[in-house]
């Protein structure tokens, strides 16, 4: 995890969630775990460079199930925000 989601979170160290912890905060299975259907108080962060895009790949709910939809769905998500440089290494 990069030092910019470090310092966001307000932590030193940080790894990702296992499938375990992902399943119990999403209710999803890794590999379809989507923006779309994220519990209204887990924090969501995208990179300010995705919304620049056409579109995305998100996904559906399951692991057999994929989304293309435009960036701008990142409006209608709770707690979403949108971060400089998320997917960088800020030094």
């Amino acid at each position: 995890v990069n030092k910019c989601v470090r310092k966001k979170m307000g932590v030193k160290k940080s790894s990702f969630a296992s499938a375990e912890e992902t399943q119990a905060l999403t209710g999803m299975q890794i590999g379809g775990v989507t923006a779309l259907g994220l519990p209204a108080d887990l924090p969501l962060w995208v990179d300010s460079r995705v919304m620049q895009c056409e579109y995305i790949i998100l996904g559906g709910g399951s692991r057999s199930i994929k989304i293309r939809i435009s960036p701008q769905v990142f409006g209608l998500t709770p707690n979403t925000e949108i971060v400089e440089n998320l997917a960088l290494d800020a030094n």
